[in-house]
This record gives structure tokens, C-alpha cells and sequence, in this order.
């Protein structure tokens, strides 16, 4: 078995103790404000204790390593000492004779013997270490696809798309491109859980969360915002990115949604807005949330958008009827 540096031993037991205190960290996190994960841990206890064991044994591994070469490196002092005090004293020795017990080429032997038993235990239990981890790197993959998604719709949650838009915002503060931010309710949602029930409201959303994320695959994110809602970022010019929202709404309105033994037709409301001259996120949103009801004041099924003049139908009225 070939020897390990003690340098790229200790990287990799500090990535180890990395990689594990985040995923314990993500089991201690709650999702936050948003979305439906928020009254739920994302590690079981008996994961979280898995990775704590892991920890605490690596933290053992790391001091035990580290006290070794302490020692190591006294004695190897100690020994280099002896040499050259034997040489002051007979001009030269010969270590390949002087074998006594007490001898320095006698105990430089016995301290490499040790530092090769000692890396051979250890490299034992880094072969079982990184099985473990690697198992371990695998469910935190899992548990941040999870933190990031929504479990009915697929699509990308509130926290994942509050995180994008933080992002685009700042890069737009900073000089950076502009971009749309488009927010989407489903009408009359209420209704249509009350009258079918919650399964068959369930299969509309999913039904149009894949349509969203099939005809608009250019967008930057389409997200589930929360209940009924969904969320879209795009950098495409606000009039263009009306433009294509509204053909979306009329493909929605004119196709039919089949959940179960019922038949549905569904429509949407809409609202658009762009960044202006804001030094926060609030005023975009709010926007968007007002060409939004002014969407669905006016009877619903249609695309309102808002760049900083005030809420403004896109298409001609007749064009967008209830």
C-alpha cells in the first residue's frame, strides 16, 4: 500500500469534517419563511446521528495523527542529535554497524517501523472513512435537491427562486443586465378545489408547472411561488417577455385539463415588472404584484405589466377576454 503524505491526510480528513458539518447543519436548518418545508428537519435522527459519529471520529483521527507526528518528529530530533554528537566525537560512525539497542540507526529502524504501522492504520480507516463519506456526500446532494425544489410541482421553490433574484438584482445594482420578473395565479383556484377537490387542484398545478417549464425553457427560472402562484425570472425585454406570456395564456386557455373522470378549462392572470432605478428588491415585487391585480380586477385571463409606469394591459382588450 502506498505511503500517504501527512499533508494530503490532514486535507482530506478536514474536507471530511467539512463536508459532514454541512450536512448536519442541514439538518439542523429549517427551510425558512417560505415554502411548505419550513416545519420540517431535512435529516432524520438517525442520519444526523451517523454524521455526528463520523465527526467525532474523525476529530479523534485528526488529533491521534497529529500527536503521532509530534512525537515522530521529537524523536527523529533526538536521534539527528545523537549522530552528530557521535560524529563530533569519532569524526564518523557507522550506522550499518552500530546496531545495539540503544544505538541511533537501532532507533531510527524502530521509529520508522512505527510511522509506517501507524500510517497503515490510519489509511485503514480512511478507506472505511471515504465510503462513508461518499455515501454521506450523496444524501446531502439529495437533501439540497430537496431543499431547492418543490415536492408536487418539480419546479424550482420560493427559497431557490428569493436566492435568484437576489442574485440578478445585485448583479443589475452593480451595472450588470436587467430582467423581467413575472408572477402567475391561477384563476379561480379556490373554486376549482372547492367544486373537484384538492386532488384534482393538485393535478392542475402540476399540469401547468410542466407547461410553463416546457414553453418557456429560456427562462432564467420558472418556480412555484407559493399556493396557486408561480414565479418566472427572464432577461428578455419586459414587452417581449408580455408578449410571451400572453401567448402562454391564451394556449393555456384554450387546451383542456383532464384530472380523474373531469374535464377543466383553466385560465391565469398575470403581471410583469422590470428593475427601475430601485436600491431594493421590494419595489420590483411590488410592481409585479400590482399589474398582477390589475389583471385579475378586470375580469381575470389576462397579462398586465408595470415598468415603472403604472399597471398596463398588453394586447387589446377584446383580445384578452375573460
Amino acid at each position: 500500500m502506498p505511503a500517504v503524505s501527512p499533508m494530503l491526510l490532514l486535507t482530506g480528513l478536514v474536507f471530511g469534517v467539512v463536508l459532514l458539518a454541512v450536512g448536519f447543519w442541514l439538518g439542523r436548518r429549517r427551510s425558512g419563511s417560505h415554502g411548505d418545508l419550513s416545519d420540517h428537519s431535512l435529516v432524520s435522527d438517525h442520519e444526523r446521528q451517523r454524521m455526528v459519529g463520523l465527526l467525532e471520529g474523525l476529530s479523534r483521527w485528526t488529533t491521534e495523527y497529529s500527536g503521532n507526528v509530534s512525537s515522530y518528529q521529537l524523536q527523529i530530533g533526538e536521534i539527528s542529535a545523537a549522530v552528530r554528537q557521535n560524529m563530533n566525537a569519532a569524526g564518523t560512525v557507522d550506522v550499518a554497524t552500530d546496531s545495539s539497542p540503544g544505538s541511533s540507526d537501532a532507533r531510527l529502524v524502530t521509529l520508522l517501523g512505527q510511522m509506517m504501522s501507524t500510517n497503515e492504520a490510519l489509511q485503514s480507516r480512511l478507506a472505511a472513512a471515504e465510503s462513508q463519506l461518499e455515501e454521506q456526500t450523496q444524501q446531502i446532494e439529495s437533501y439540497l435537491a430537496e431543499a431547492r425544489t418543490d415536492g408536487l410541482t418539480g419546479l424550482h421553490n420560493r427559497r431557490a427562486f428569493d436566492k435568484k433574484l437576489d442574485e440578478l438584482f445585485e448583479i443589475y445594482r452593480k451595472g450588470g443586465t436587467t430582467f423581467v420578473l413575472v408572477l402567475i395565479d391561477i384563476d379561480h383556484f379556490k373554486s376549482i378545489n372547492d367544486t373537484y377537490g384538492h386532488p384534482v387542484g393538485d393535478v392542475v398545478l402540476q399540469q401547468v408547472a410542466t407547461k410553463l417549464e416546457a414553453d418557456l425553457s429560456d427562462a432564467l427560472m420558472v418556480a412555484r411561488f407559493g399556493g396557486e402562484e408561480f414565479a418566472i425570472l427572464t432577461d428578455a425585454p419586459i414587452r417581449l417577455a408580455a408578449q410571451q406570456m400572453n401567448a402562454f395564456r391564451k394556449a393555456l386557455a384554450e387546451q383542456t385539463i383532464t384530472a380523474g373522470g373531469d374535464t377543466l378549462q383553466v385560465t391565469i392572470s398575470v403581471g410583469l415588472s422590470r428593475p427601475k432605478d430601485d436600491l431594493a428588491i421590494g419595489p420590483l415585487v411590488r410592481r409585479a404584484d400590482e399589474a398582477l391585480y390589475a389583471a385579475k380586477k378586470v375580469g381575470r385571463n389576462r397579462v398586465y405589466f408595470n415598468d415603472g409606469a403604472g399597471a398596463q394591459l398588453f394586447g387589446a382588450p377584446e383580445v384578452a377576454k375573460t
